[in-house]
């Protein structure tokens, strides 16, 4: 992949999609219900039939295109096809009920929308309301929907619009320490970056290598496992719609073998927790296996070099730096440890004025590199906290340990990270204090057994209505939030801890949900 300079013209999809053999296969559907295989040469001419679709549909260049989708080709084919037209695509979560896309599509300005039947079911009628209503190109099982209807023979875009470097390419979505989702702009040149360092130092990989990744998409990290880094380099890319499921998992590590495998340490555990007896076939070929999301507890890393002696390379990205800028490598794994800085970043952990502090001290960690995105769409305040000159600061607590490799301590703020998503706690809250028999609550986060973080609504109710309201909020967080965001256990109080000014002692809750004696375990 070519690197990028500040006079030459750029298209990063053209350089993702320039690799490999047209006969290759790239793309492996495997879902449930359909497996499909789309080669190289067929990907290529997708991408540019539905460039050529988005020019007849009115979009311009750096024009929006929401793309909400579960992990499918034509999800890859909107992304890069976007690019290649000199569009603008924007990703944001599947797992989100309909509804909820309609603040993006009017916050994001979008001209079109490539979504489900089901969404554009419930988005079309709110945005025809507007004064400028997107396109919509649906998609539905077995190639059915508008999106084929026009792309299906029709001419292909002959060649990508020539971008600079920096000119915006796509949209990630992230949640900031306010918990209000925020549009992370990157420009053409981050993903040449992140293939540039971390693709190549720590990866390595290759034109027969087969990635597959239990994160999606819409999510920076699963967007460079299931994207950029294998089709940059010619290889191949098994995608899974369905949500994580360990048999479903397993299912697909036994049948495709890949050598590369991304997840979340949740679901590593998972897996070790839900092993098939050829567990030790299914993961025989694998080369590499990346966690990121959060940091991989010590005991998950052991358990599991233990039960296939394989290495899990453990590392820190971000939304914002779009990728892994600090990680362990191949052979070179210090379980508890982010490892050091990817070739390509720097990485310092600072005070409060950004004077790097000593070794094995605590402070805020920032970082430097050419994958850090311009800023945040409409919000000014929190870019200017996050991004200073050149550094990006993450928001984590951290130190550089004197063998230099990295420990993370937790957040600067309140925000949690659950299976490598954020969640706001104001946010669940909402939903639990409107349960009837709910008097007061606060959402914090803890460790469970696994030493994975878990969310734990701490709820005070009247004696004796502990077992009616555990089912009640139940029930309310499983029709009001998203899975991730639902929480695992309710411990009961007879009142919250509190400092002088009324403020919730976060703290001190974490310390007691451990020794809560009356606890509600609910589904997650």
């Amino acid at each position: 992949m070519l690197a990028a300079d500040e006079s030459s013209a750029v298209n990063v999809a053209a350089e993702i999609l320039r690799p490999g053999d047209d006969a290759a296969v790239a793309l492996r559907l495997r879902s449930e219900t359909e497996r499909l295989d789309v080669s190289r040469g067929e990907l290529r001419q997708r991408v540019r039939q539905l460039a050529a679709a988005l020019g007849r549909l009115g979009i311009q260049q750096e024009q929006r295109v929401l793309v909400v989708l579960p992990d499918c080709p034509e999800y890859v084919y909107a992304f890069l096809g976007a690019i290649w037209a000199g569009a603008v695509p924007v990703l944001v979560s599947s797992f989100l009920r309909p509804a909820d896309y309609l603040p993006f599509v009017r916050e994001t300005r979008a001209r079109a929308v490539i979504t489900s039947e089901g969404v554009a079911e419930v988005l079309e009628p709110e945005m025809r309301l507007g004064r400028l209503a997107p396109a919509v190109l649906t998609v539905g099982p077995g190639r059915s929907g508008s999106l084929w209807r026009e792309i299906e023979g029709e001419p292909a875009s002959r060649e990508p619009f020539a971008a600079h470097p920096d000119d915006p390419a796509f949209w990630l979505y992230s949640s900031g320490t306010t918990g209000r989702p925020k549009g992370v702009v990157h420009v053409q040149r981050s993903i040449l970056h992140a293939v540039e360092s971390y693709g190549r130092h720590v990866l390595g990989v290759r034109a027969d290598d087969v990635a597959y990744a239990t994160s999606k998409l819409f999510f920076a990290y699963g967007l460079g496992a299931s994207l950029y880094f294998p089709l940059a380099a010619g290889a191949a890319v098994v995608l899974s719609p369905e949500p994580f499921a360990p048999a479903r998992t397993w299912e697909i590590l036994s049948e495709e073998r890949p050598s590369l495998f991304f997840a979340v340490p949740a679901v590593y555990r998972a897996l070790l927790d839900h092993a098939p007896p050829h567990a030790d076939e299914a993961v025989a070929r694998l080369r590499r296996l990346v966690s990121a999301g959060e940091a991989l507890p010590e005991a998950i890393f052991l358990a599991w070099k233990e039960r296939f002696g394989q290495e899990i390379i453990d590392g820190l990205g971000s939304t914002e730096a779009l990728h892994v800028f600090l990680s362990n490598r191949p052979g070179d794994c210090i379980p508890g440890t982010l490892g050091r800085p990817v070739p390509g970043y720097e990485v310092q952990v600072v005070d409060e004025r950004g004077a790097p502090v000593a070794t094995g001290e605590v402070g805020q960690l920032r970082v430097r590199g050419g994958s850090i995105a311009a800023g945040y769409w409409q919000r000014a305040e929190a870019t200017r906290r996050a991004f200073r000159g050149e550094w990006l600061v993450t928001g984590d607590q951290a130190i550089e340990q004197t063998d230099g490799t990295f420990c993370l301590l937790g957040r600067t703020d309140d925000m949690l990270k659950v299976s490598g998503q954020w969640v706001s706690p104001p946010e669940v809250e909402g939903v639990v204090a409107a349960v009837a028999g709910v008097r007061e609550c606060a959402v914090i986060g803890c460790a469970g057994e696994s030493g994975l973080m878990e969310l734990v609504a701490c709820v005070v109710s009247l004696p004796g209505e502990e077992e009616a309201v555990g089912l009640r909020i139940e029930r309310a967080c499983a029709e009001g939030l998203p899975r991730f965001k639902r929480p695992k256990r309710v411990v009961f109080f007879a009142s919250l801890p509190r400092t002088a000014t009324g403020k919730v002692q976060r703290f001190v809750l974490r310390d007691l949900a451990r020794m809560g004696t009356r606890v509600r375990s609910i589904g997650s």
